[in-house]
C-alpha cells in the first residue's frame, strides 16, 4: 500500500490539474458574464435616465447625433457646394462630422461618468470602471447606429455611394473607442482627482477639435504640416475610416499599427489612472 498525501496526488494526477483548470476557467467565465450584466445594466440605466420613456424615448440615442450630423452636412454644403478637392462635400462631411462625433462624446461623456454615478458604487458589483465602460460603449453604439441611418438614407437618394471597404471603417472606428475611452479614463481619474482639471478640460477639448483630422485631409497639408499632425493618432483614425469609405482614388495617410499600439497605450495609463483616482474615492 502507498501512501501520498493530497498535494503529492496532485502532482502526480494530470486529470486533477484539468479539472482545477476547468474549474478555474469556469469561475473566471462567470465573474465575467457577472461583471458583462452589470455594464448592460448600467448602460440601460443611463438610456433611461438620459431620454426617459415619453416620445420617442432612447431612439433619441440615435436621434440626437442624427441632427447633428445632418445639420452639419446642410450647412458644409452650403458653403463649398457639391464637391470640393475632388471628394464631395457630403461624403466629407459626414465621415469627419461622424468621427468628432465619436471623439467628443467619449470624451465629455466618459469623462463625467464617474462624478454623475458615484452613487451606484454602492452596490457591490458596481466598480468605478465599469461605470465608464458603459458609457464608452453607450456613445460607440450610438453614433455608429446614427452615422449607419446618415449614410442609409443619403444614399438612398444618391448623395453618397457605396461605402468602398467596411472592414477598415469598423477597425478605424474601434480603435478611436479604444484610444478615446483610454483619453476618457484618464481625464476621469485626473477630474476625480481635481477640480482645475475639470475647468481646463472644456477650453483643451477646442484645441483638439482641428488634431482630429475631421476638417482636412491629410494630403491637402504642405509636408510639415502633414507630419506634425500625424503624431496624434485621432488623425489616423479618420484617414483610415475616410479611406475605407471613399477607395484608392484619393491619397490617405495613416498607420494601422501605429494607431493600434496607440489605443493599447492610452487604455493601460487610462486603467492605471482610474485605479489610483478609485483608491482616492469617497462614497458617500
Amino acid at each position: 500500500m502507498t501512501l501520498a498525501t493530497e498535494q503529492g496526488d496532485a502532482r502526480i494526477n494530470p486529470k486533477a490539474d484539468r479539472r482545477r483548470n476547468r474549474r478555474g476557467l469556469r469561475d473566471f467565465a462567470s465573474r465575467l458574464a457577472a461583471q458583462w450584466r452589470v455594464i448592460r445594466a448600467l448602460m440601460i440605466r443611463d438610456m433611461m435616465s438620459r431620454y426617459g420613456r415619453e416620445n420617442i424615448g432612447f431612439l433619441w440615442l440615435i436621434g440626437e447625433p442624427v441632427l447633428l450630423i445632418g445639420g452639419i452636412i446642410v450647412l458644409w454644403s452650403l458653403m463649398k457646394g457639391t464637391v470640393t478637392h475632388g471628394i464631395s462635400v457630403v461624403t466629407f462631411a459626414l465621415t469627419g462630422y461622424s468621427m468628432l462625433t465619436l471623439w467628443r462624446h467619449l470624451i465629455s461623456r466618459g469623462t463625467n461618468a464617474l462624478k454623475l454615478n458615484t452613487g451606484l458604487l454602492f452596490h457591490q458589483n458596481v466598480r468605478v470602471l465599469d461605470t465608464i465602460i458603459a458609457q464608452i460603449l453607450m456613445e460607440m453604439i450610438s453614433t455608429f447606429l446614427s452615422f449607419l441611418l446618415c449614410y442609409v438614407l443619403l444614399y438612398i437618394f444618391g448623395y453618397v455611394e457605396m461605402v468602398y471597404d467596411p472592414l477598415t471603417m469598423a477597425l478605424a472606428w474601434i480603435m478611436m473607442t479604444m484610444f478615446g475611452g483610454g483619453a476618457a479614463l484618464c481625464l476621469g481619474g485626473l477630474v476625480q482627482a481635481s477640480n482645475a482639471v475639470e475647468r481646463m478640460l472644456q477650453p483643451v477639448m477646442y484645441f483638439t477639435l482641428p488634431l482630429t483630422g475631421a476638417f482636412y485631409l491629410v494630403d491637402w497639408l504642405p509636408e510639415q504640416g502633414r507630419q506634425f499632425v500625424l503624431l496624434f493618432p485621432m488623425v489616423h483614425a479618420q484617414e483610415m475610416f475616410r479611406a475605407g469609405f471613399i477607395g484608392p482614388r484619393l491619397t490617405f495617410y495613416y498607420d494601422g499599427w501605429y494607431l493600434f499600439l496607440s489605443s493599447l497605450i492610452s487604455l493601460g495609463i487610462g486603467l492605471s489612472v482610474i485605479k489610483y483616482a478609485e483608491r482616492k474615492l469617497h462614497v458617500g
